[in-house]
């Protein structure tokens, strides 16, 4: 995991000082991506065995109270330095502060299990994901959700620039306003998490969330997206926890990782989707439109995940593996 995270930042530094291309900097893009999202089945697995089902998501909170702190400050540098110094370099020397805390996660200790689990063939691990009702459900939910989140966010720089002339201070600004409030979010959602339902706190953030494209589309200025920032900080929040404690509370213990690997699987087609869907509608409608269509899309998304928090849990069934 250490490694993943380490080599993509360390590509992405190096390839985003040779991006001569928009062409080229997507390619990096995507290919940072692609190293990042590698390492979530690990991640998840690692954040599983270092903490207590009780404290679990408080404990990730509070460690991300620190990434907020460090993107407060990483937005202002960024902000004043991006109107004076090529863009590039803006990128490669946020790929170099963060290379640290990538190489920090090979110092971390953690004793798994004393065997680890046999690699099973995707077609098997498909099917037994499949045959899982609520989880195939849940990742449904998400897949639509996101897509149409994702293709939102396409937008929002268009209508930042377009519609709303904004400055890249301000743009650095939202991102301020984004940051606090997950400062103050992190700790709290987390107990909230650890107290309640997983799957009850991801609803409510979804239904949130849908509040975020409602205020680019109704706001008459810039300063009433301020308000937008802080949803999407509580939001952002509780996504960023719940990704995990969800995974954690609904597979079997010794399928944490497989679990993961599906949920990243579907992240990485739809974040592929989202933004080229996005491209396609803003070359043939206005942008107002291709918000309305993707918060369609996550509204039935959001549908699809209240009728999952409705239905009752089934009993949790344990699997042991079998032995030779």
């Amino acid at each position: 995991m250490a490694g993943a995270a380490s080599l993509s930042r360390f590509v992405f530094m190096i390839s985003v000082l040779l991006a001569a291309t928009p062409f080229m900097l997507a390619l990096t893009s995507v290919t940072f991506w692609i190293i990042t999202v590698s390492n979530i089945a690990a991640y998840t697995a690692l954040m599983q065995g270092i903490y207590p089902d009780r404290e679990r998501a408080f404990a990730m909170g509070n460690v991300r109270v620190g990434a907020s702190i460090a993107g407060i400050a990483a937005a202002a540098l960024a902000g004043t330095f991006i109107d004076v110094v090529p863009v590039q370099w803006v990128f490669a020397a946020a790929a170099l502060v963060g290379l640290p805390g990538a190489l920090a996660f090979f110092w971390i200790r953690y004793e798994g299990p004393a065997a680890p689990p046999a690699r099973r063939p995707a077609q098997v691990i498909a099917r037994d994901i499949w045959a899982d009702l609520r989880y195939r459900k849940l990742l449904l939910a998400f897949t639509l959700f996101g897509t149409g989140n994702l293709m939102n966010f396409a937008v929002f720089p268009i209508l930042l620039v377009d519609h709303f002339d904004a400055s890249n201070g301000f743009v650095g600004t939202l991102a301020i306003v984004q940051s606090a409030t997950q400062i103050v979010a992190y700790p709290v959602i987390g107990r909230i998490i650890d107290r309640g339902s997983t799957l009850r706190q991801t609803l409510l953030a979804t239904l949130l969330t849908l509040l975020v494209p409602i205020g680019y589309l109704v706001a008459p200025g810039t300063w009433a997206l301020l308000p937008v920032a802080v949803i999407i900080g509580v939001a952002v929040s509780s996504g960023e926890l719940t990704a995990f404690t969800n995974i954690v509370h609904m597979a079997p213990r010794a399928r944490i990782g497989e679990y993961a690997a599906a949920n990243a699987f579907l992240l990485g087609v739809r974040g592929t989707v989202a933004p080229f869907a996005a491209a396609a509608l803003l070359g043939m409608v206005q942008p107002q439109v291709v918000l309305v269509l993707g918060t369609l899309l996550m509204t039935t998304g959001a549908l699809v995940l209240a009728q999952l928090v409705r239905a009752p849990a089934p009993p949790a069934v344990e699997i042991v593996p079998a032995e030779a």
